[in-house]
């Protein structure tokens, strides 16, 4: 009796563990991709658009908004959009850590994008020239800009968060 009462636990303890797996593992593969930001049927990715954010270490960039009424959310990486012309909000900030204040600048990029293919966002702050740009790049072609604007009006902040 005691045998058979441990061995109904054993298998309800590995099935439970099981579902907890698969239920993570289903929750990383949805939040792992890029979030649609388009109205309309979900589109195969050589229908529509990527765009992301570059990751370098001492200038973070963030999409704040795509086309003005479209707000993302901060633990976005990647957004999904229809081929055309998109205008991305974005929010630039110098994070050196030597350095006693940080370097903020708020700025809207107006660019056409195809389907197919894979847009990165960047943006750089010289500290010292109190200069700001930033620019878009096709992962197709690299080294030429899609779109550059300098960041009139930086900001200088005593935290950042």
């Amino acid at each position: 009796m005691k045998s058979t009462v441990f061995s109904v636990f054993k298998i309800a303890r590995r099935s439970s563990l099981l579902f907890l797996i698969i239920i993570f593992f289903s929750g990383l593969l949805i939040a792992c991709g890029p979030k649609k930001k388009y109205v309309g049927p979900y589109l195969p990715d050589e229908e529509i658009a990527i765009i992301k954010p570059d990751d370098k270490m001492f200038t973070p960039v963030k999409i704040i908004s795509i086309d003005k009424n479209v707000p993302l959310y901060t633990d976005e990486s990647s957004v999904a959009v229809h081929p055309g012309t998109h205008t991305l909000f974005l929010e630039a900030a110098l994070d050196y850590p030597f350095l006693d204040k940080y370097l903020y600048f708020n700025q809207y990029l107006t660019f056409n994008a195809e389907a197919g293919q894979v847009y990165t966002l960047y943006a750089s702050i010289l500290p010292m020239k109190k200069v700001g740009f930033s620019w878009i790049t096709s992962d197709m072609d690299p080294e030429k800009f899609i779109v550059k604007k300098y960041a009139v009006g930086l900001i200088p902040l005593s935290t950042y968060p």
